[in-house]
């Protein structure tokens, strides 16, 4: 049985016993501004070519909300009131020699991690000995952490390392804000953990059922059905794993056509991150029954080689994001009011939120305007209850072994 102990003092003490922590135009998009005048000064800045779709590029991340803690740099691409709570994503920007969150567990939501840059060191669970189980990650691998078992990352070479971060529900955000210190400066050097830190965080991580993870001490309980952590990559070429019982068991290659005839590596499947925190996302925090179904996602990498067409825009069920990884990605969307076609060049590591009934489509035009690169994104459908793709409604209750 664990022993349960004030995650603040015990945090604390960890803390004291090692200080070493150290077309193509787009002049005709608006800006959207929101929540820049609240109380809290988080200004949620985006473009928005037509309504229903949001966009943050890289040369932009210094406009958006941005908090220092555990060693990094979060950006908020993606917050509470900019998705309705369905989920948040960052970029996190993670300091050499030890940067990182340590062994941790949320009750509240699942992540995904991809390493965009530099080399990870993951903690996913706990074996039956009650030692982390570790891998090194390195650049172009999605890490998933379920809601509930431990993870966690460190970067422990001597090069800074980029994490792209999606985590559903939403309240990270929050989180981070609350327990952090607001980035000032965006450019500045990342600064290192310090004492009023470790308490923001202990005391706020408390509220919300979350808990540190210390070595050789047993893991959380979670339900039985609860889905695994999974490690996979974008490189057509290497192998995908999934962990089981602390071993790396191979699983094959899984791609599928995707939304304009590019083939998708399916980096996560609805399977593997099941319903538990879609219900919690999508109906409510009642909803945490993990065998209610309550909505999910899909995870995925795609590649496309240069083409002279647009395909045509078209309407999706399902709000789609895409976060661009390798050349230029053009997008055309139609304007709901004038249903004329608005492009959008974009470049690596730009954000975008489309929603759902918003006509769009996307091409790599480089052919015809920028030579004969390939473009490459990572793509994710948030999949909401009564999509034929799940099973139940939010209101109908758990089906009991």
């Amino acid at each position: 049985m664990r022993t349960t102990v004030s995650f603040l003092a015990t945090v604390t003490a960890a803390w004291l016993l090692s200080t070493s922590l150290g077309g193509v135009g787009y002049g005709q998009s608006q800006s959207q501004r929101p929540n820049c005048d609240d109380v809290n000064s988080i200004c949620l800045q985006s473009e928005a070519p037509v309504p229903g779709v949001r966009i943050v590029r890289q040369q932009d991340y210094p406009k958006r909300p941005a908090t220092y803690l555990s060693s990094n740099l979060y950006t908020t691409l993606a917050g509470d009131r900019e998705t309705g709570r369905r989920f948040c994503a960052f970029d996190f920007q993670v300091t050499p020699n030890g940067g990182g969150p340590d062994a941790h567990h949320h009750r509240n939501e699942w992540e995904t991690f991809f390493v965009e840059q530099g080399s990870m060191t993951f903690v996913i669970g706990v074996d039956a000995s009650n030692n982390f189980i570790t891998h090194e990650v390195p650049a172009g691998t999605v890490v998933y952490g379920p809601q509930g078992p431990v993870h966690g990352f460190k970067d422990f070479g001597s090069q800074p390392a980029r994490i792209f971060s999606f985590a559903m529900p939403c309240g990270l955000d929050y989180f981070f804000y609350t327990s952090g210190t607001p980035v000032a400066k965006f450019d500045a050097p990342i600064p290192g953990i310090n004492i009023e830190e470790i308490v923001r965080t202990a005391f706020w991580a408390e509220q919300r059922g979350d808990a540190l993870q210390f070595p050789n001490t047993p893991p959380p309980s979670v339900p039985p059905d609860t889905p695994r952590g999974v490690i996979s990559s974008i490189n057509p070429q290497s192998k995908d794993f999934y962990e089981s019982n602390g071993q790396l068991e191979e699983r094959p290659k899984v791609t599928e056509p995707g939304l304009f005839g590019e083939t998708r590596i399916v980096l996560l499947t609805e399977k593997e991150v099941g319903h538990t925190t879609g219900a919690t996302a999508f109906c409510g925090p009642g909803q945490t029954d993990p065998r209610s179904q309550g909505g999910s996602v899909g995870y995925s990498y795609f590649t496309m080689p240069a083409q002279r067409e647009m395909p045509t825009p078209t309407p999706q069920p399902n709000t789609e994001v895409f976060y661009t990884q390798g050349g230029i990605l053009t997008f055309a969307f139609t304007d709901p009011e004038d249903y004329s076609q608005k492009r959008v060049n974009l470049g690596p590591l730009s954000f975008i939120q489309i929603e759902p009934g918003v006509a769009f489509s996307y091409a790599n035009l480089a052919e015809d305007a920028h030579g004969n690169e390939s473009a490459s994104s990572l793509a994710i459908t948030v999949i909401p209850p009564g999509n034929p793709l799940t099973s139940r409604q939010c209101d109908q209750p758990p089906v009991l072994p």
